[in-house]
This record gives C-alpha cells, structure tokens and sequence, in this order.
C-alpha cells in the first residue's frame, strides 16, 4: 500500500511539474526590430544607442513581416485565433532624444489625438489615454470598426492598427488582444 501512495504522489509531482513547466514554456519572446537611436550625452555630445523592440507573449500566436518598403523600421501582423489581428509599424520617432509620450503634457498628447483623428468621421470616434501595467502612457482612437493605439518611447513610434478582414465592429476580446500585444512590446 505504502508503495502504491508513494507512486501515486511521485506521478501528481511528474504532472504538476510538466503543467509548470509547459505554462513557462508558453511564454515567448521575439525581437521585432533593432536600429540605433540618437540621444545626447551628459556633455551634449550626440551619441548613438542601439534599441531593440521585442514582444513577449504567452500562447500561439502568428507573427509575420509585412513587405513594406520601409527604409527603416517594422512592420508587420500579428494573428491570434479568434480575434481581430493586429497591424504594427515601429519606426524612429523624430521628436528628439528621449521622446516619450510618458512625459508629454496633456495638452500635447491631445495635439497627437487630433492628429491621428483626422482619418475617422467628426463625431464617430473615441479617444482615451491609456497607461499599461509597466507606467507607460498609450493613446488610443477609434470608431468601433477600426482602432490606432500608439506611444512614443526614445525616440521610437509604435503604432498598432486593429480592424476585422470585413470591416465588422471590433470586440472586446479584440480590444483585449490588441492591448495585450502592446504591453508586451518592450523597447531596451
């Protein structure tokens, strides 16, 4: 009897273990893009930082790169079964060093909501300013149908555009999605 037990709590430590195991595994990591920022030393010196973009994730997700001619920066989709994919361009920002819409006034990130809204209809869309779990601000436009959530962040855009293949209304769980791959979109 004795042995029986101690198998049987051997085989639920096995399985505990490899659910642990394959819950870390699920979790992933991908470089989107690198290039070299622009920033100014101490001294007011320009030196040159390299900058890597990666988005980390958990589940299946499919990420491709589009081909865009784009003389520097990424663009691409990232597809996950059950919701509206996500278009994203990261591109350099030209705002200067340590441009970064987490030290914008709400008076300028309003100027950028302008900007961005003058492609949806007066009146049909919203705005919000959102702020991830990591302390960094994101705006966000959107008529239902088609939504643009972006930040600045040294001196890199990132900009991610969600809307259905038939232009149907957006759900929550795609709003959900889409806010899950910006959180996960580290610039280092």
């Amino acid at each position: 009897m004795m042995k029986k037990l101690i198998l049987a709590l051997a085989a639920i430590l096995a399985l505990v273990s490899l659910t642990a195991f394959a819950e870390e595994a699920a979790e992933q990591k991908v470089v989107l893009w690198e290039h070299t920022a622009k920033e100014t030393d101490e001294a007011g010196n320009e030196i040159e930082v390299p900058v890597k973009v990666t988005l980390t994730y958990k589940g299946e997700l499919d990420i491709s790169e589009l081909d865009v001619d784009l003389a520097d920066g990424y663009f691409g989709m990232i597809r996950k079964e059950g919701v509206a994919p996500v278009t994203i361009a990261i591109t350099p920002a030209d705002y200067g060093p340590h441009a970064n819409l987490n030290q914008a006034t709400d008076e300028q990130l309003q100027q950028f909501i302008d900007a961005v809204a003058v492609q949806f209809e007066e009146g049909t869309y919203t705005s919000e300013i959102r702020k991830s779990e990591s302390g960094n601000v994101y705006l966000a436009v959107g008529d239902g149908v088609t939504r643009s959530m972006w930040t600045i962040y040294e001196d890199t855009m990132m900009e991610i555009i969600q809307h259905r293949d038939d232009f149907s209304e957006l759900t929550e769980e795609d709003l959900a999605f889409a806010l899950d791959v910006g959180q996960g979109i580290w610039m280092e």
